[in-house]
């Protein structure tokens, strides 16, 4: 039986309506137009971490280190980091030549700022302190040198710092995110200066000529980026079939095989960067008087045998998905070989649902949004249909997520599906957010509105995280994966996701670990 509806290909014909693909853009060589998928929430850098904005921002601004597209970790507004004595953290030089847009140099006070308001920032929908997880003090021990003061020793810390971009220290003690959104706050480092915002449909960014690092690499080979939001699969690729775009990023899975043999066009894929799971409540009661059957493992773990994860895959992502049963993707150090998907046995499913009390009349909620991932709409339903399959009666709640996140935020769900970029590195900040006993005074359990907590591994994370060797390290993160995906079932990945960019015949993508889209990685093609 089909886990979801047929759906057809739209690439068919929407090309038969495009004019010709090898057609110059309208904005001639000098400008890149790019697709986004989801919009940004905000252009204050410290307000909400979220991929989103992410991929906004890093055109503005610039951290203390940063990713290289293939997962190295490269110095940028800092040019040195090395530990302190006795493990006490970390000290940064910051690079002389570093110039905001204005031309003010960028310095270690202006670091230490953000720093500051990133951990600190009024009613954020998702902080930073997941990243900074450790951090007790900063100090500013010269014009161009950081101290980053933790508690015991943090060789994870650096890897964080490329989340935090840098604004100046005048900005960052004055200004809301408000000033930010209106364009008047942003000042930022990056190659590039914002011409337009507005929320919901896109920037317009002009190259910055004066930018500080391009003695140093290659400048941004387009003069002017504009960033267009379309949320729709079918808007997002019209567009570029139609040439108003020259890049996507999102394409749909069903339509990689079908575009990429669409003459003009080719496609870049990112495998399994994201991994996409379903968050389970925890808590004795969901509602004041009424037993939580999440709260019993039996239950979460029926739910789990119910899946037939390599169908999800195979049918609603099309193949552009591989199963899982853990967080990191395969290949990934830290990620456990041993650790691998159940088959769907859904009679073993409801024999756990018997043995727990809940053999007759379980019914349960999945929340999720219809506008944040990949076929996400289509994904709750299947999920919806195999656990239906299995004797529980399941509800979708499918709503946008300018209104899912703040019930996510809040607890206020049984169930619900959710996604989490893996990135370069390890899994410390998904541990500690999102699996991590819930402890604002440590950082722990920032992302954790479950109610779940394991005093086992909470020691696991703080063992890993003052493991300063990457081979005993990446051990313990795959003892803390064990722990809380297996034993506990504390939540139930479902796949890692491949990202895939479409663009024109004339336009390269140096496809990213992290699967960001930035103008930066984008290259006019050579001729042929």
């Amino acid at each position: 039986m089909s886990t979801h509806e047929p759906r057809r290909p739209i690439w068919r014909i929407l090309l038969a309506l495009a004019p010709a693909l090898t057609a110059a853009p309208a904005g001639g060589a000098a400008e890149l137009r790019i697709g986004m998928a989801v919009s940004p929430t905000t252009l204050d850098p410290h307000f909400h971490a979220d991929a989103a904005n992410f991929a906004l921002q890093r055109h503005l601004f610039e951290a203390l280190l940063q990713w290289s597209h293939d997962g190295r970790l490269l110095p940028m507004l800092a040019h040195q980091w090395t530990p302190l004595a006795g493990g006490a953290g970390w000290e940064l030089r910051m690079d002389p030549a570093a110039r905001f847009a204005d031309g003010t140099p960028v310095r270690a006070e202006d670091a230490a700022a953000s720093l500051h308001r990133a951990m600190t920032i009024p009613d954020s929908p998702g902080r930073y302190t997941p990243f900074l997880v450790g951090l007790r003090r900063v100090e500013v021990a010269a014009p161009d040198v950081l101290r980053l003061y933790t508690d015991g020793p943090a060789p994870l810390l650096p890897n964080g710092l490329t989340t935090i971009l840098v604004v100046p220290a005048r900005i960052a003690a004055t200004a809301a995110p408000a000033a930010f959104n209106a364009g008047g706050a942003v000042m930022g480092s990056g190659p590039f200066r914002l011409r337009a915002y507005r929320r919901g449909e896109g920037a317009l960014l002009e190259r910055d000529e004066g930018w500080w690092q391009a003695a140093r690499r290659p400048a941004p080979e387009w003069k002017r980026v504009s960033l267009r939001v379309l949320p729709q699969d079918s808007a997002r690729l019209g567009a570029l079939l139609a040439g108003e775009l020259d890049l996507i990023e999102n394409l749909p899975p069903r339509d990689a095989q079908g575009v990429a043999g669409t003459p003009g066009l080719r496609l870049v894929r990112q495998p399994g960067t994201r991994v996409m799971y379903v968050v389970l409540n925890h808590r004795p009661e969901l509602r004041p008087g009424e037993a939580n059957p999440l709260a019993d493992p039996r239950v979460r773990r029926a739910l789990s045998l119910a899946l037939d994860r390599a169908a999800l895959a195979a049918q609603v992502m099309d193949g552009e998905a591989a199963p899982t049963a853990q967080i990191m993707p395969p290949g990934r150090a830290s990620a456990d070989p041993a650790l691998r998907p159940a088959p769907a046995d859904r009679a073993g499913a409801r024999r756990l649902l018997e043995e727990a009390g809940w053999g007759r009349g379980l019914r349960l909620g999945l929340s999720g949004t219809t506008d944040r991932f990949t076929n996400d709409e289509q994904l709750l339903q299947a999920l919806a249909q195999m656990w239906r399959q299995a004797g529980i009666e399941v509800s979708v709640e499918a709503s946008p997520a300018v209104s899912f996140f703040p019930r996510y935020g809040a607890g206020r769900f049984s169930m619900a599906l959710f996604g989490w970029l893996t990135g370069p590195g390890e899994p410390n900040s998904f541990l500690t957010a999102l699996l991590a006993s819930r402890d604002p005074a440590r950082g722990r359990g920032a992302l954790n509105g479950t109610g779940y907590g394991n005093p086992r591994l909470d020691a696991l994370i703080d063992t890993a995280l003052a493991t300063p060797g990457a081979g005993p390290r990446n051990a313990l993160w795959r003892q803390a994966a064990r722990l809380a995906l297996d034993e506990d079932v504390a939540l139930l990945p479902l796949f890692h996701q491949a990202t895939v960019w479409a663009m024109r015949a004339g336009i390269t993508y140096d496809a990213r670990v992290d699967s960001l889209t930035l103008a930066l990685d984008a290259h006019q093609a050579a001729a042929p």
